[in-house]
C-alpha cells in the first residue's frame, strides 16, 4: 500500500471512551444528542488523528461516530510498520471489538448503528455485516475480507460499498474484487449496491493524503453514505 503524505497518519488519534473489554476508543463530541450511532474502522495505520477527523465529520451529518481502537494505541509510522501490524491482526478479534462498539453506542441512547471503514477498515465492516447482529447497515470503503471465511450468506443488513476504478489493490479492493463482491452476495440475495467511481484510486477518500485523495469524489461518497445511513437507521 502506497506511503501516506501527511504527519496526521502517523500520529496517535484521542482516545476518550473505553467500553466491552477496556477498548479504547475515540467518541466524536459532534452532534451528541444524536440517536443514530456509526462505527468508523481505521485504515491499517491504527487510530490516528486521520481517522478520528473522518469521525467528527461524519458525525456532523447527525450521527453518534465512535472509533474503536483496535490496535490498543499502536498506530504505524510507515508501510513496513503498518504491513506487520496488520499480518498479526486477530480478525474475528477485530469484528468481536466492532461489536462491542455497537453495543457501547445502544448502550448510550442510539437506537440502530451502522458501521463504515477504509481499507483495512472497510474489509472489516463487510466481515463485521456477516456476524455482528447490533448492526442495521453497513458502508465499506475499498477493502473486502476473505469471503469465505466471512461468508455472505450471514450478512443480514444492506450494504453500499464504494470503490475506486483506479484502484491497484488487486483481490482487495481494485475493481474485480468489487465486481466479486457484488456478484457475491447478488447470489445470496443479499441488499448491496456498488459505487465504482471514475478517476480514484485506493484511499481516495483520505484527505490526508494528497496524492490519493479526491475532494469532490470524497464529498460525493459522504453525501451518498450520510444518505444510506439516514435511510436505514432511521
Amino acid at each position: 500500500m502506497a506511503q501516506p503524505d501527511a504527519p496526521e497518519v502517523f500520529a496517535n488519534g484521542p482516545s476518550n471512551v473505553t467500553f466491552g473489554d477496556n477498548i479504547p476508543g475515540y467518541l466524536s463530541s459532534v452532534s451528541s444528542d444524536s440517536k443514530v450511532g456509526v462505527v468508523v474502522v481505521q485504515e491499517w495505520w491504527g487510530m490516528n488523528i486521520s481517522i478520528t477527523k473522518t469521525a467528527d465529520i461524519i458525525a456532523a451529518e447527525g450521527f453518534r461516530a465512535l472509533v474503536p481502537d483496535l490496535y490498543r494505541g499502536k498506530v504505524a509510522k510507515n508501510g513496513e510498520e503498518a504491513g506487520h501490524i496488520l499480518s498479526g491482526l486477530d480478525w474475528p478479534k477485530a469484528v468481536a471489538d466492532i461489536r462491542a462498539a455497537a453495543q457501547y453506542l445502544l448502550s448510550i441512547g442510539c437506537t440502530k448503528v451502522g458501521v463504515t471503514g477504509f481499507c483495512m477498515g472497510g474489509a472489516l465492516t463487510i466481515a463485521s455485516a456477516t456476524s455482528v447482529d447490533e448492526l442495521s447497515a453497513a458502508v465499506p470503503f475499498y477493502g473486502v475480507p476473505d469471503l469465505s471465511f466471512w461468508p455472505a450468506s450471514n450478512i443480514k443488513v444492506p450494504i453500499l460499498a464504494h470503490f475506486g476504478r483506479d484502484d491497484t489493490m488487486k483481490g482487495f479492493s481494485d475493481p474485480e474484487a468489487a465486481e466479486n463482491l457484488e456478484s457475491t452476495l447478488k447470489a445470496a440475495g443479499k441488499d448491496i449496491q456498488i459505487h465504482m467511481w471514475d478517476g480514484a484510486g485506493h484511499a481516495f477518500m483520505n484527505r490526508d493524503r494528497p496524492s490519493a485523495y479526491r475532494p469532490e469524489i470524497a464529498a460525493q461518497a459522504l453525501k451518498e453514505t450520510t444518505d444510506f445511513f439516514k435511510k436505514h437507521l432511521a
